[in-house]
């Protein structure tokens, strides 16, 4: 930043900029190594977390910070493939520390001016590839808070009075896959609908939703005096990435007029591919939709949002006090998020997605994915050639759940152990940082593809530490 656009900035802003080039440029943080794991314990006695009466030195600081990088995984490196998300995004990481400069909250368009109108438009881009042509949202602190806001849409569209009155007795119901994520089951908690009241509905052999159990699970809750209210659809579970039939399932909840939600966290982003994005054909059917641009998007963690087919209904949902002191009647009105937000205070995330976008475009996304899933292949073909490989479920998107099985016979709770010792070793001699899953009874190593950077011969050498891992393990 040129010293004469840092004239009106505090002094210690110059001063912090050292301190930060200092800090990325200490060769031991350009290691390759993705994790130096040591037990919590152990760690702990290692670090200075003592926070005393008296302020520390700025020496101290710098320490602080070189110690939280060497021992923090370093999800940038190419053998992070343990979560859905990897990868290093220059603009994203730029705007975020931008973001913390200006420390701006988005309540008001008048203290967040150009993330306000930055917000806007990527939710009207993001509508736009859902197909929700007039729709609305607002970005949300990560998919668990989208999930969550999207069933208490779905709660306020059939018992509006609950916001002044609370519960009036009726039970409602909501239906997920069983392969959902978990943040559905905190929903629940959340908004009084209980645990109980969330049925996890059984799925086929590709992962995807049974609809006939579906069905068959709201004709039981209407039969039992129950009220059906909610239907999370997921686009790319977690374990090992199925996507649930939209078009039918929409056909479905517009019969029991029963509100129908897509968790497209992981998944939404095929929407940018014109050869993907038929894993999410029909989005447009949906009332809602959860997107997390700091998945497969690789904007710095966290970016959500929620995304809404009908215009006002997270106004109607949300809206409640504030309008005394904060969101004043001016010309600037519309523009103030914050009474369609659960959050008061809500950090900007608006600059770094928009940045990130900005400078990827929507091709460069389309090509990411394209890549990626044809990597997926490779590994695949890879696995299949192995003997002492095998696939355990569908790959039909960047998730690959897969494990070794050695020619003798093992059970599967030997072969879980195997498998679990595999990649628990391979994280402390900083092999590949992976984790193990299960699905439908067999628990396996999960490979997440999501990493623009990825190559086959990444592929290859980890698959080839994950035989070699295995081999020792079971040596006599």
């Amino acid at each position: 930043m040129p010293n004469e656009h840092c004239k009106n900035y505090p002094a210690e802003l110059s001063g912090l900029i050292e301190q930060f080039k200092q800090i990325i440029e200490t060769p031991g943080n350009h290691d390759h190594h993705v994790s130096r794991y040591l037990p919590a314990r152990k760690l702990a006695k290692k670090l200075d977390l003592a926070l005393g009466t008296e302020g520390c030195e700025d020496a101290d600081i710098i320490a602080a910070l070189l110690s939280y990088l060497r021992y923090t995984p370093k999800a940038w490196q190419t053998n992070f493939n343990k979560l859905l998300y990897s990868g290093f995004n220059a603009p994203g990481v730029l705007a975020d520390w931008v973001t913390s400069v200006s420390n701006a909250t988005m309540h008001t368009y008048q203290v967040s001016p150009v993330a306000s109108l930055m917000e806007q438009e990527l939710i009207h881009s993001l509508n736009r590839l859902v197909g929700f042509d007039d729709g609305d949202g607002i970005m949300v602190s990560g998919g668990t808070m989208a999930n969550m806001v999207a069933m208490m849409l779905a709660r306020h569209r059939l018992c509006p009075n609950i916001k002044e009155q609370g519960f009036s007795g009726k039970q409602l119901i909501a239906y997920v896959s069983e392969l959902a994520h978990y943040s559905f089951e905190k929903a629940a908690i959340v908004l009084g609908i209980g645990t109980q009241n969330l049925i996890p509905v059984k799925t086929d052999q590709q992962g995807r939703m049974d609809l006939e159990a579906l069905d068959n699970a709201i004709s039981n809750s209407i039969r039992d005096n129950k009220q059906p209210f909610f239907i999370g659809l997921t686009a790319g579970t977690t374990v090992i990435g199925s996507f649930d039939p939209v078009k039918q399932a929409s056909a479905i909840a517009r019969h029991h007029d029963i509100w129908l939600h897509i968790d497209g966290a992981w998944g939404g982003p095929v929407l940018f591919s014109e050869s993907c994005k038929h894993l999410l054909a029909d989005s447009t059917l949906a009332d809602s939709f959860t997107w997390d641009a700091h998945k497969l998007m690789n904007v710095p963690l966290a970016a959500s949002a929620i995304l809404v087919k009908e215009k006002h209904a997270l106004i109607r949902a949300c809206e409640g006090g504030g309008g005394d002191y904060l969101f004043h009647e001016d010309e600037n009105s519309d523009y103030n998020f914050g009474n369609k937000s659960l959050q008061c205070g809500r950090r900007v995330d608006s600059l770094k997605f928009w940045l990130s976008w900005k400078a990827s475009g929507a091709a460069g996304y389309a090509r990411k994915i394209e890549r990626l899933m044809a990597l997926k292949q490779y590994m695949l073909s890879k696995i299949d050639k192995y003997a002492n490989l095998q696939l355990l479920a569908p790959a039909n998107y960047l998730n690959v759940l897969f494990r070794y099985e050695p020619r003798r016979s093992l059970s599967e709770s030997q072969l879980a152990s195997v498998n679990i010792a595999i990649c628990k070793s391979m994280l402390k001699q900083d092999l590949g940082f992976v984790d193990y899953a299960q699905y439908k009874g067999r628990l396996g190593i999960r490979f997440i593809l999501a990493n623009g950077d990825l190559s086959e011969q990444h592929i290859d050498r980890f698959l080839e530490n994950c035989l070699k891992t295995g081999e020792d393990f079971l040596e006599p």
